[in-house]
This record gives C-alpha cells, structure tokens and sequence, in this order.
C-alpha cells in the first residue's frame, strides 16, 4: 500500500471524518444524524426501535440542534410522517440527561400530531441503571434510554445489511467515532477502584463489620452514583490497617435498593446501591502503605490505580500508585488526542 499523507488538528489525529467536528456530544449527534439521513437500513433500525413497529425509512426526516419557544435547542428529532416524532437528548458520558430538561422538550411533541411521540436519553449510562434514575413517562409521552453502545451496534447490524458501498462507508465511519462513546470505560478496563474499610460493626444490633463483609461473605455494596461510580468497575481493592489488603475481580454486580434484604446482617438502605460478588483476593507482593504518614491518600478517600500498581511491589505507598496512574492516563489521552 502507498504511504499515506497525515492530517492533524492543532497536534490531534482525526481517526475518523466526524472527528473533523471533535469529540464531545455535539460531533456525536451530528454524526449519527449524517449517518441516518445517508443509511436508510440504520434509519429503519432507530425508527423501528423507537416506534415499536416498521416504518418506511424514505419517510424519515431528521433535524438537529432545532430551536423552539422553549429557547432551548434539541440535540435531534425524528419524525416519520403521522407515525413517529422522536426527541433525542444526548449526554457525553456516564450523565443523564435532566428531568427539567426533558421535561421542556415535552411540549414540541404535540406540535405535529403522530402516533408515537416519545422522548430519547441517549448516553454511556447501562439501560439497566438508566431505568432506576429516569422516569418510564414524562407528562404522558415515553422515556425511552439508548447508550451509545446499542446504537453503535445497531450502526454494526445496518452495515451487516447495507448492500452500497457508500451506505457501508459511512456507517463504517459511524461505528469508529461511537468507540470513543460507547466504550468510555475500556480506558478503565485495567484500573482498580481502591475503597477503605472499618473495622467498626456497621449496625448497633450486630458485630458484622465492613471487612467481614469482604473477608467472610465475598461480597461489597456501595451507591449507585453520587459521588460514587456509576458503572460497576472490573476491579475493587480494599485497604484498612494502614495497608492495601487485597484486590479481587468484580464477578457480578446487581443493583438493590436495600442491601439488607439481600443479607440481613448488612446495614439497611434507602438508595440504589450495587452489590458486587467477589473473584478471589489477589494481595500484594510487598506491603503498600496507605493513609499513613508516608502516604499523600487522605484516611477515607476512594482513588483508581493501574492493577500492576497495586499488585507488583513496585511501590510502598498507595499515592505513589495513584500518582503513576494518573500519568498514564494523561499521556494515554494525550497519545489519543
């Protein structure tokens, strides 16, 4: 093959022609509705999906960044004929979308009469986490939630059925710049979520402690969000005693609103939680101070660290792990950019 001459964008690589926009949600939704309006076998896939039935995707119309009465800009709408008219509202990450701004986009629905009006949440969040925190309804039209890895593999299912070159091309296009959306965690795929726990009992009518819980029932638990994570990590390690103790590999998650129904002798809840079921316990080759005088970690703080970090004996302290992950992660995403 003939070299190739290379294009860059202020020291950035574009990997794809939608990168020519950058990569926030905009370059996203731009993206998908160039796509759609050039792809009628993924613009009957969304439609179908959307409307609960076959539509006929020559009749789809898409708009982006559509301006209304509510002084407010849709990212996208759909609309086919007297059958459908969607709103799409799309997020950059693992954030959802806010009730109030949905909410505002309501009323547009009404403007064209169809049989299917129905609001869209689009983001890296699980459907499965989607439906605990977003309303099945707002004001009478469905909520529907669809991260951007279902569409990206709806884009892969309408390439597989694609019969023009062109049609693959630009669905080809698609796929690659959803990556950068639809699998935001795999630059996490080999970090470790380090948590402290107390040697305290967790409830007054019981001994059980937080490191019984890990130690004796394979199992941890913690918010759904707010300012903890909102997609289950790969992998947890856990530090008390002024050391890091162990690291295990999340085997499952599941998601309940009160743990102590899933274990008795755990606190109760009134939130959505996750509770994780434990792999083995890998431990360190060498002690790894943490929250101690040597260490720059602050006594309860959550940190990420690269798995080697932790497990290797390469450092005493756990900050110096912290550290050497957080450069990684700069120069990974520098790399990238």
């Amino acid at each position: 093959m003939a070299p190739q001459a290379t294009l860059a964008i202020r020291a950035s690589f574009p990997k794809n022609v939608f990168e020519l926009m950058g990569k926030d949600e905009n370059s996203a939704t731009y993206a998908l509705g160039w796509t759609l309006a050039r792809c009628p076998s993924l613009a009957a896939i969304l439609a179908e999906r959307l409307a609960g039935k076959p539509l006929n995707a020559n009749e789809i119309r898409i708009a982006l960044q559509t301006h209304g009465h509510d002084r407010g800009f849709t990212d996208m709408e759909i609309r086919c004929g007297d059958e459908l008219h969607a709103i799409l509202e799309a997020k950059q990450g693992f954030e959802l979308p806010s009730i109030e701004q949905l909410s505002r986009y309501r009323p547009r629905l009404g403007i064209e009469p169809a049989a299917r009006q129905v609001l869209v949440s689009v983001s890296a969040v699980a459907q499965s986490i989607a439906a605990r925190r977003l309303p099945s309804h707002i004001d009478g039209a469905p909520l529907v939630h669809l991260s951007w890895g279902t569409i990206r593999g709806m884009a892969k299912t309408a390439r597989n059925q694609a019969s023009g070159l062109e049609e693959k091309l630009w669905l080809r296009e698609l796929i690659q710049h959803l990556e950068g959306f639809a699998a935001m965690e795999r630059t996490r795929d080999n970090l470790v979520y380090v948590v402290s726990l107390s040697s305290a009992p967790m409830r007054a009518d019981g001994p059980k402690t937080w490191i019984d819980v890990v130690e004796q029932d394979g199992s941890y638990f913690h918010p759904v969000g707010n300012g903890w994570p909102m997609q289950p990590p790969n992998y947890i390690a856990f530090r008390y005693w002024g050391e890091v103790h162990s690291v295990h590999r999340i085997e499952r998650h599941d998601i309940v609103f009160d743990v102590s129904t899933v274990d008795p002798t755990w606190i109760p809840t009134d939130g959505d939680h996750f509770v994780y079921t434990l792999g083995p316990a890998m431990r360190p080759a060498a002690k790894l101070g943490a929250a101690g005088n040597d260490d720059t970690v602050k006594r309860s703080a959550r940190v990420w660290c690269a798995i080697d970090t932790l497990l290797t004996g390469q450092f005493e302290q756990l900050g110096q792990a912290r550290d050497e992950t957080k450069l990684r992660l700069a120069a990974a995403e520098k790399s990238e950019g």
